[in-house]
């Protein structure tokens, strides 16, 4: 197994629980009110749904801007929950668009990557890119850990706040 073969395996393993959190969510009855909860304590911090999207975000802006050079796919997806955004408490969201938004971006990265010479890993993907292919491969897993965490800590505290747990 090449390196590329095995980053994006191991993204995959990390997509799984981010969606296995998601389903868990969704099976509540209380999935929604969920999803628009932030901590309770500090200003403008990211509810769970912001965070899931930030994930689906990010992947577009990778792949079509930092990639492949052009816009991003999905430009109102990455204005809302892009780097930068501000968790917008009235933008409400169902599981299935999320779920929709995460599998309509990763996809295409998916695809690109899985397509990539293992010996290009370690170049960049055009002149003015910032990182190299393994740079964003690393990143992004460990961005996507890092938010399915964030996810998971807020739906914890979440269940004890409302005494769910």
């Amino acid at each position: 197994m090449n390196e590329i073969t095995a980053l994006i395996r191991q993204h995959k393993m990390i997509r799984s629980r981010l969606i296995g959190l998601i389903k868990e969510i969704q099976s509540t009855s209380y999935a929604q009110d969920a999803l628009q909860w932030s901590m309770p304590f500090g200003k403008g911090r990211a509810h769970i749904a912001w965070q899931f999207m930030h994930c689906a975000a990010t992947i577009d802006r990778y792949l079509n801007f930092r990639i492949l050079n052009q816009e991003p796919k999905n430009p109102e997806l990455v204005k809302s929950y892009g780097n930068g955004s501000i968790p917008n408490p009235k933008l409400i969201l169902k599981t299935e668009e999320i779920l929709s938004a995460l599998d309509l971006t990763i996809q295409p990265y998916y695809i690109y990557f899985e397509n990539l010479a293992p010996e290009k890993i370690d170049l960049k993907p055009h002149l003015e890119a910032e990182k190299t292919h393994r740079e964003i491969l690393e990143l992004l897993n460990w961005h996507e850990a890092s938010h399915t965490g964030q996810a998971q800590i807020t739906w914890n505290s979440f269940r004890a706040f409302r005494g769910h747990i």
